[in-house]
C-alpha cells in the first residue's frame, strides 16, 4: 500500500515537474522570440485607400517605426466595407507580430454600427499603442455666403433641404460628425456618402456638395485655392497649426468634441514580449521631433497611449459612439 502511495506521489511530482518545464520553455521561447523580433519584413494593413488621411499618417508612423526596429515595414491598403475588410484580415493573420493593423476611429464605430462583424473588436486584437489625436475640420464650399458656424446654421435653416454634407461612407467618423452637427443644430440636410475620398474633394471644390467634416491635409489644397473655407474644428482646443479656427464648442455647439485618432493593433494571442517591444518602439517614435514635424502639416497631433491605456480608451470610444449614433438617428445595419 505504502509503495503504491509512493509511486502515485512520484508520478504526480514528475507530472508537475513536466508542466513546470513546459511552462518555462514557453516563457523562454517567447522571450527568445521577442529578442529576435523582428527578423523579417513587417506588414502594416491600413483599411483605407491610398492618399487618405489614415494612409498618410500610417506611412509617416511606420517609416519612423521601421527606423527604430531596424526592419522594413510595408504599408498595405485594404479598403472596403467601412474598414472591415482590412481589419478582418489582421484579425485572422498569424499572431507573430509580422502583420499589424493601423486603425482609425472607425475601429470603435463599427461595433455599434454593424449588426454583425466577422471579428470581435475587443477580443480578436491585442492593443499595441495609440499614436495620434486628429481634430476634424468643418470645411464649407466657398459658394456658400457664410464665414462662421452660426452663419452656416442660419443659412441652412432658412433653406431646409437645399444643402448637403459629404462623408467618406455611412457610419464613418466623418459621417457621424456631419450627422451629429445636423442633429444638434436641428437642420434638414442630405447626406452624400462617397467611397472615393478624392472624388469627394473634387465635388466639394466644385460646390456640388456643400460641407464636410474632415482631416486638415486633404482640405488644405481647396483652402489654398479659395474653393473652401474652414469654419471650425472638433478638437477640445484650437490646433497649434490653425490657431485662428475656433472649436465647434467655441462656435456655439457645446459638447461637440469629436477628434479622430489612430492606433496600432496586432492579432490576439501575439506574444506579450513582442507587443511590448512594439509598444516601446512606438513610444520612441512619439518622442521623435522629426515625426512631430511630419504630422503637424497634416493637422495631426502626436498622442501616445500605452497598450493598457489604449484598451481602456477603445472600450470607452465604443460606448461613446454608440451614444452618438443613437443621437444622430443612425441605426445599425
Amino acid at each position: 500500500m505504502r509503495e503504491r502511495l509512493n509511486m502515485a506521489f512520484t508520478e504526480k511530482r514528475s507530472a508537475a515537474a513536466r508542466l513546470m518545464a513546459a511552462a518555462t520553455l514557453v516563457v523562454v521561447s517567447s522571450a527568445a522570440c521577442a529578442e529576435d523580433y523582428p527578423a523579417r519584413q513587417i506588414k502594416a494593413i491600413v483599411s483605407y485607400s491610398a492618399g487618405s488621411g489614415a494612409d498618410i499618417t500610417a506611412r509617416h508612423t511606420m517609416a519612423k517605426l521601421s527606423e527604430v526596429l531596424n526592419q522594413n515595414i510595408v504599408v498595405e491598403n485594404r479598403p472596403g466595407t467601412s474598414a472591415i475588410v482590412g481589419t478582418d484580415a489582421v484579425a485572422k493573420a498569424a499572431p507573430d507580430g509580422y502583420t499589424l493593423l493601423f486603425a482609425a476611429t472607425q475601429h470603435a464605430v463599427n461595433p455599434k454600427l454593424q449588426k454583425k462583424l466577422p471579428y470581435d473588436t475587443l477580443n480578436d486584437f491585442a492593443s499595441v499603442a495609440r499614436v495620434t489625436s486628429q481634430p476634424l475640420f468643418l470645411g464649407v464650399s466657398s459658394t456658400l455666403p457664410v464665414n462662421s458656424v452660426q452663419e452656416l446654421i442660419k443659412l441652412i435653416k432658412a433653406n431646409p433641404g437645399k444643402y448637403n454634407y459629404a462623408s467618406t461612407g455611412i457610419g464613418t467618423s466623418i459621417h457621424l460628425a456631419g450627422a451629429y452637427f445636423v442633429s444638434q443644430a436641428g437642420l434638414e440636410m442630405s447626406h452624400i456618402p462617397y467611397t472615393n475620398q478624392s472624388q469627394a474633394m473634387v465635388d466639394l471644390g466644385r460646390g456640388e456638395v456643400h460641407i464636410i467634416f474632415y482631416t486638415y491635409q486633404p482640405l488644405e489644397p481647396l483652402v489654398r485655392t479659395g474653393r473652401l473655407k474652414i469654419l471650425g474644428s472638433t478638437g477640445a482646443k484650437r490646433s497649434s497649426w490653425a490657431p485662428d479656427v475656433p472649436t465647434m464648442e467655441e462656435s456655439g455647439m457645446p459638447g461637440f468634441v469629436m477628434p479622430a485618432w489612430h492606433a496600432v493593433f496586432a492579432p490576439a494571442k501575439t506574444p506579450k514580449p513582442i507587443v511590448e517591444k512594439l509598444e516601446s518602439a512606438l513610444a520612441t517614435v512619439a518622442q521623435n521631433p522629426d515625426y512631430r514635424k511630419l504630422l503637424e502639416p497634416t493637422g495631426t497631433d502626436v498622442y501616445y497611449a500605452s497598450s493598457k491605456d489604449l484598451t481602456t480608451f477603445l472600450e470607452s470610444e465604443i460606448d461613446r459612439f454608440g451614444t452618438i449614433l443613437q443621437t444622430a438617428g443612425v441605426t445599425p445595419h
